[in-house]
């Protein structure tokens, strides 16, 4: 194996693994009045933990599905995690398309600890607090296959 493969491969796991692991119910983000919220107000319930930002392409087209999706599953909490640089951007992003999902920020280095390393990224939380499943691009939230597996990741057994 060439010299500059090993090489590149060391620098990729010393990135991988300098990541801090966070525990899922640890996550928190801010909404857009700086109050502090966190996984651990939904301990014991399911939730969809998705990440996005508005300068992301993909999550951009996505959000209108994901609303659609979540007016017909209005049982699921969805949590949607900003990762702009500042929540104004994601305000105004979802103002201007309509979205009722409320502008939250969060911090990418937490975000990576989760295992997000592309956005949009989508995590389904068990009611246990741990990863049940983790999407990383667009979700088609209109495909039914898709959407049965993430209702079924949500209510596997602890």
């Amino acid at each position: 194996m060439p010299y500059w493969k090993i090489k590149l491969g060391i620098i990729f796991a010393a990135l991988l693994f300098a990541v801090p692991v966070v525990s899922a119910v640890e996550y928190e983000w801010k909404d857009g009045s700086g109050t502090t919220k966190s996984l651990a107000d939904y301990k014991g319930k399911p939730v969809i933990l998705h990440f996005w930002a508005s300068w992301c392409p993909p999550c951009r087209s996505e959000m209108p599905e994901m609303q659609a999706w979540s007016k017909a599953n209005k049982d699921v909490q969805i949590v949607i995690v900003s990762l702009d640089q500042d929540i104004e951007d994601a305000e105004a992003f979802l103002r201007s398309q309509g979205i009722d999902f409320p502008a939250l920020r969060g911090d990418m280095a937490k975000a990576q600890g989760l295992g997000v390393r592309g956005l949009p990224t989508t995590l389904v939380i068990g009611g246990d607090s741990r990863i049940r499943k983790s999407h990383t691009g667009a979700v088609n939230w209109n495909n039914k296959i898709e959407s049965e597996m993430i209702l079924q990741a949500m209510m596997a057994d602890s």
